[in-house]
C-alpha cells in the first residue's frame, strides 16, 4: 500500500501506528465527551483527527470497529495497573480487597474517560460498547477473584454468581454516580465503604450453594 512506502526517512508502518494511536485518542475523546457520543463516526472522528477516511480504513474497519478497540485498550490499562497495584498480599484477603479497589478508583478519577467508557448510561446505546460491557464489567472482580482463590476454596454456586453480578453492578453505580457528581463523599470513603461491602459479601460466596447439599 502506498502509504506504508518510506517517506521523509519514516518507514511507512510508523506512520500507520502513529495514525492509528491518534484515531484511538480522539475516539475516546469523542465517545466520553460529556454530552455523549453523539459525535462519535467515521466522519467526525476523521475531522477531529485531521485525517481522511482512506487511513481511517487502513486500521479500522468501521466506527464499531474503533469503539471495541479504545474500550479494550482502556480494560487493558486498568487490567495491568490493577494487578500490579494488587501484588503478593499472602493470605491477607482484606488488604488486597482494599488496595484492589483503591487502584481502581484512583485509575478512574485520574481519567474520569475511563470511568464514563465502563460505566456512563450514555454509552449503553452504542452496540459495540454494550457488548464489550457484557464481558468485561466482571473484570475487577475477577481480578481481586484472582487474588484470594488461592488461599479461599470457592466453588461454582447460585450465591456467587448472584453475588458477582450484585458487586459488578453496585460498583458501577456508585463509581458511576461519583463521576457525575451526584454521589458527594470522600475518595477514602468511596474506597472503603466499596471493599467493606466487598468484603461483607465474602460469607456469601464462601459458603457456596445451600442447594447443592440437598
Amino acid at each position: 500500500m502506498d502509504q506504508l512506502r518510506t517517506y521523509g526517512g519514516r518507514p511507512g508502518a510508523d506512520r500507520r501506528d502513529e495514525r492509528r494511536a491518534r484515531l484511538l485518542s480522539v475516539g475516546r475523546h469523542l465517545l466520553t465527551a460529556p454530552e455523549g457520543p453523539g459525535g462519535f463516526s467515521v466522519r467526525g472522528v476523521c475531522r477531529a483527527a485531521g485525517l481522511t477516511p482512506r487511513y481511517f480504513y487502513e486500521s479500522f474497519a468501521d466506527a464499531g470497529d474503533l469503539a471495541r478497540a479504545v474500550y479494550d485498550e482502556c480494560i487493558a490499562a486498568i487490567t495491568v495497573d490493577t494487578t500490579t497495584a494488587l501484588g503478593d498480599l499472602g493470605t491477607d484477603n482484606r488488604a488486597a480487597v482494599h488496595r484492589g479497589m483503591t487502584a481502581l478508583v484512583d485509575l478512574i478519577a485520574a481519567d474520569p474517560s475511563r470511568g464514563r467508557l465502563l460505566f456512563s448510561p450514555a454509552l449503553a446505546a452504542v452496540p459495540e460498547i454494550a457488548e464489550r460491557r457484557l464481558r468485561s464489567t466482571r473484570m475487577f472482580v475477577s481480578l481481586v477473584g484472582a487474588e484470594t482463590s488461592g488461599r479461599v476454596e470457592l466453588r461454582e454456586s447460585a450465591p456467587v454468581h448472584v453475588a458477582a453480578e450484585l458487586l459488578v453492578g453496585g460498583v458501577a453505580q456508585v463509581i458511576s454516580a461519583w463521576l457525575d457528581g451526584h454521589l458527594e463523599v470522600e475518595r477514602p470513603v468511596l474506597v472503603v465503604t466499596l471493599a467493606e461491602t466487598f468484603l461483607a459479601l465474602g460469607p456469601v460466596v464462601a459458603q457456596g450453594d445451600p442447594a447443592a447439599d440437598h
